[in-house]
């Protein structure tokens, strides 16, 4: 599933929301190109991040990653 990949993107950035990781795990992804329809508009790319979050909630629930550390108001993920 690529959870050695991710616990190094964690432990390398400050990751502040799924998206970031989302944008950090899967750069290259043809979900960013996707458009998903929300509400009376659509958003291209938002399903990404629900992706991005749900790998890091099993991360989480697995004991693997701390979520969130708040810091200067700022909350972000860490190993």
């Amino acid at each position: 599933m690529g959870f050695n990949k991710a616990l190094e993107i964690i432990r390398d950035n400050r990751i502040h929301s799924p998206r970031q990781f989302a944008e950090l795990m899967w750069p290259d992804s043809d979900g960013w190109k996707r458009v998903h329809k929300c509400g009376h508009g659509s958003s291209r790319g938002a399903m990404m991040a629900v992706a991005g979050g749900g790998l890091l909630g099993k991360l989480r629930a697995k004991g693997f990653i701390r979520a969130p550390w708040y810091d200067d108001y700022n909350s972000y993920y860490w190993v």
